[in-house]
């Protein structure tokens, strides 16, 4: 992470050179802030970003209030249904969004205007409004799997004590519950707010053609245009990255004295459920529209699209013209069979690389050097600052004109999806130690096992669910990446994401965008339902 940083922020204080970065100045800088329209676009992002974390915090902490707090029927149908929102691409959603409510193209439109006789489109995506809806029906899952663990742990006895000394539901909410809450609620926001700020699909598909400018998508047309403008885009990328360590800054504040506010406690605490009695089913049905709205719709229109070249809203009439030629184009192109085989490859590669470093790393933290633990956890974690597009940007200033050949080639994708990863290697790691009393390690160095057979003999075997959830999570995320991908691929290292892209803004069939969409999405929920059956094993132990 080091080398890549300092190369990005070298640039963004060097001069343009035909032959790279060259002496020191303050040009870039004093250019890219000067610049009214660049004003504007700070502004757009925050708007956004602020939007999508309110939007997506409201809905993502509805379901995780629903489903950990109340007796609301489904509730582990809802969990799952929230890990499967998570591993869908957001490049995929946004794609399907557009295809409905696009005031041109979507079907869903062109079904109000036919059914109310509009002679206007009644809803548009391209608006600052669509842009959040996008971005917040794909986030969703993030906020719940945040909320959840806040809303699992907390004691209702003692809103309970509250109500029976005279408090209303409200008095409750306002002076028992929010407070307790205060860290897991504030902890998310600003997270909520730091993806959104980095977020590339939906400023990239919707924003650009909508004429709402992120910072993001100025960066990537800097360093992407036809003639390079790479101390512009690192330039602006330096506020982007700021924002980004503020809110990451923030939220480890307002996790590190979390304790502060535990209600868990060894004195018999038994966490209970709110009775809804006559909104259970309402509240269930509630719940269920949400995900078919923001789930479901986005597959059924991905999948209708994938049977038909052209734009075609559904009904039975169009069955007629279905035709399966979208597959068999995506399962042959030479291009998009590469896109497969390369995310296979990194997604592997990365999860696997990602896993190890966590696992030393975590027992470094808290067996080896435990005084220095922090410093290791914090290492760790500072990926977490750099956006996607800010790591892509610095991984290839710092490796395009490298003695190290491996510019253009997977390797160099390699090395951002494990710099982007590492942190989520070092959390699932670090849970599964922290479960292993050291007298384990303790007896096998008195029966006379080496470090390296305790590790493989004990630690290993018992921090393996971990380790598998984490591998499995870890390589969801780098099939769908894409931000630092649109920067480091060439002809030959295409990924999915970038594929589709490509596919997408090259004028191709929509339907065969959507069958890439189908075709992406099938395996990954396979491996989502595997994580549910780990996630369920590693409770069972945890139990145990």
């Amino acid at each position: 992470m080091g080398v890549p940083l300092a190369a990005f922020v070298y640039t963004a204080f060097a001069e343009e050179t035909p032959t790279g970065p060259g002496a020191l100045t303050l040009v870039n800088v004093v250019t890219v802030y000067r610049d009214a329209f660049v004003v504007t676009t700070i502004a757009n992002t925050l708007v956004f970003a602020v939007g999508t974390a309110l939007l997506t915090f409201a809905l993502g902490a509805s379901i995780a209030w629903l489903v950990e707090r109340s007796d609301v029927p489904g509730r582990n149908v809802f969990h799952a249904l929230a890990l499967i929102s998570f591993a869908i691409p957001g490049l995929l959603t946004t794609m399907a969004w557009m295809l409905a409510l696009s005031p041109n193209i979507g079907w869903v439109n062109a079904v109000l205007q036919h059914a109310l006789g509009l002679h206007k489109a009644p809803l548009d995506i391209y608006t600052m409004p669509g842009m959040i809806w996008a971005l917040s029906s794909h986030y969703f899952p993030l906020a719940y799997l945040l909320m959840g663990p806040a809303f699992r742990f907390l004691d209702t006895r003692l809103e309970e004590a509250a109500t029976s000394g005279g408090a209303r539901p409200w008095e409750v909410a306002v002076r028992v519950t929010l407070p307790l809450l205060r860290p897991a609620v504030f902890s998310t926001l600003m997270l909520l707010f730091v993806r959104g700020i980095e977020s590339f699909e939906v400023p990239r598909l919707i924003g650009l053609p909508a004429g709402v400018h992120l910072m993001t998508t100025e960066i990537q047309s800097d360093a992407s245009a036809a003639v390079p403008h790479f101390g512009r885009a690192a330039a602006l990328g330096l506020l982007l990255l700021v924002l980004a360590v503020i809110g990451v800054y923030v939220y480890r504040r307002a996790t590190r004295h979390a304790e502060a506010f535990a209600t868990i406690t060894g004195k018999g605490f038994r966490p209970t459920r709110v009775a809804l009695g006559r909104w259970r089913w309402p509240a269930a049905f509630a719940a269920a529209t949400m995900f078919a709205i923001a789930l479901g719709f986005p597959i059924a229109t991905l999948a209708w699209q994938s049977l038909f070249k052209n734009v075609t809203a559904p009904s039975i009439a169009a069955l007629a013209g279905a035709t399966l030629e979208n597959y068999h184009f995506v399962l042959t192109y030479p291009t998009l069979t590469h896109a497969f085989v390369n995310s296979g490859i990194l997604g592997m590669a990365a999860a696997t690389i990602v896993c190890v470093l966590g696992f030393v790393m975590a027992w470094l933290a808290q067996r080896a050097l435990p005084r220095y633990g922090w410093l290791l956890d914090a290492l760790a974690f500072a990926p977490v600052a750099m956006p996607g597009i800010i790591v892509g940007a610095s991984v290839l200033f710092a490796y395009i004109s490298a003695p190290i050949p491996i510019y253009d080639t997977l390797w160099i994708l390699l090395i951002a999806y494990v710099t982007m990863n590492v942190p989520y290697g070092m959390r699932f790691a670090a849970g599964g130690i922290a479960q292993i009393h050291r007298e384990l390690e303790d007896a096998a160095a008195v029966a006379g096992a080496g470090l390296l057979q305790t590790f493989r003999r004990v630690l290993a075997p018992l921090v393996a669910p971990a380790l598998i959830a984490g591998w499995l999570y870890v390589f969801v995320l780098v099939v769908r990446e894409l931000a630092a991908s649109i920067f480091l691929v060439a002809p030959g290292t295409q990924v999915l994401g970038t594929a589709t892209l490509t596919l997408w803004e090259g004028g191709g069939s929509y339907g065969a965008v959507a069958a890439l969409g189908i075709v992406q999405i099938v395996p990954l929920l396979a491996i989502v339902v595997l994580m549910r059956w780990v996630e369920g094993r590693v409770t069972r132990v945890g139990a145990v």
